[in-house]
């Protein structure tokens, strides 16, 4: 099995000398760039949340063009890039649990493993729900034109949920 464990070593002592070299304090108050790397990680799981929020006003604004008797099959593709938003809302619920206790007892990769987590999530989770908003859409379109059926429009918005998967299967495996 590959460890990780000297890249993160190494990588943390890179940044952590770049950032204390540069601005050791800011407003006279002193600023620990572990805790700061790992908050800004979990602050990126908003771009997660902003993904289904933008994908699912595509799909929506295309249900609501619907006929009303083909509107109810439209519904149900509509709400899948609603998934993205959860993968990052428990993703972030994870990462804040290994922050939990004193801050000065939690090794300092831990961080670093935080923003990594939460910065692969939020940006996989951002273009992963904001393209499957689009794919929704044109199979609403389809099965309101009749030109295609829900298993097959809801089988092709799944292809890019599959790496919004990846990214929350890779934030837990690293967690």
């Amino acid at each position: 099995m590959i460890t990780l464990q000297p890249l993160i070593s190494t990588t943390y002592e890179f940044f952590n000398a770049f950032l204390n070299s540069g601005l050791p304090a800011v407003g006279g108050i002193a600023l620990n760039w572990n805790h700061f790397l790992a908050f800004a990680g979990l602050g990126m799981l908003g771009l997660g949340l902003s993904g289904s929020a933008i994908g699912l006003s595509i799909a929506g604004s295309a249900v609501a063009g619907m006929r009303e008797e083909k509107r109810g099959m439209g519904l149900l593709v509509s709400v899948l890039p609603g998934t993205q938003g959860l993968y990052s809302f428990v993703v972030g619920i994870l990462l804040f649990g290994r922050m939990k206790g004193e801050f000065a007892s939690i090794e300092p990769e831990v961080f670093l493993k935080i923003f990594a987590a939460g910065t692969a999530t939020g940006i996989a989770c951002l273009f992963s729900g904001w393209w499957q908003g689009v794919v929704c859409a044109a199979g609403i379109r389809s099965i309101n034109q009749e030109k295609m059926g829900v298993g097959i429009a809801m089988l092709l918005a799944v292809l890019p949920e599959f790496y919004a998967i990846l990214s929350f299967v890779f934030a837990i495996l690293w967690k």
